[in-house]
């Protein structure tokens, strides 16, 4: 369907003679590679395609891993000390550290966002659609969207107010 990385028909043909090849120096094989490579920060990824996919399962896992950590943070404050309730510092610092990765991936998740393409509203009148490639557009999109809720999410609430004690008493 839609190709990140362009490759020309030469690449394909694997069985030439082997008198018939021209003589391959550096600046030919930079050459020919230098069509073909795009940087990351200009590639824009299918929403159908395996990358996203395989993405979209490990952000689930780390997102339901999350869901199971955050309940957690009950169990820290425990009876004893001078104040009454102190909080378990081991405990915290496990839980600050697993929070912290599963954060980690919603940032990446985030970034993803901003590099996926996606179907314009106006033509899914008629079949599949047409997929939007335009990174401005796609920026434009997730920011008028979902940004605000996803950055609000990614705020380390639960790792501040976990490990404050620890800091200040």
């Amino acid at each position: 369907m839609y190709r990140l990385i362009s490759t020309p028909a030469s690449t394909f043909r694997q069985f030439r003679r082997l008198r018939s090849r021209p003589k391959i120096t550096a600046a030919s094989v930079e050459e020919k590679h230098a069509s073909r490579i795009l940087l990351w920060r200009y590639q824009i990824l299918d929403p159908d395609s395996e990358f996203v996919a395989y993405w979209n399962k490990v952000f689930l896992v780390t997102s339901l891993l999350a869901l199971f950590i955050d309940p957690l943070y009950f169990f820290l404050p425990t009876v004893g000390g001078p104040a009454c309730l102190t909080a378990d510092p081991k405990i915290s610092i496990l839980l600050t550290v697993l929070r912290s990765f599963a954060d980690l991936f919603y940032l990446l998740h985030m970034v993803m966002k901003f590099r996926t393409a996606f179907v314009a509203p106006n033509s899914r009148i008629v079949g599949r659609g047409e997929l939007v490639m335009d990174s401005w557009e796609i920026a434009l999109r997730y920011l008028k969207s979902d940004f605000v809720i996803d950055l609000s999410a990614t705020i380390p609430l639960p790792q501040a107010c976990s490990l404050a004690p620890l800091f200040l008493g």
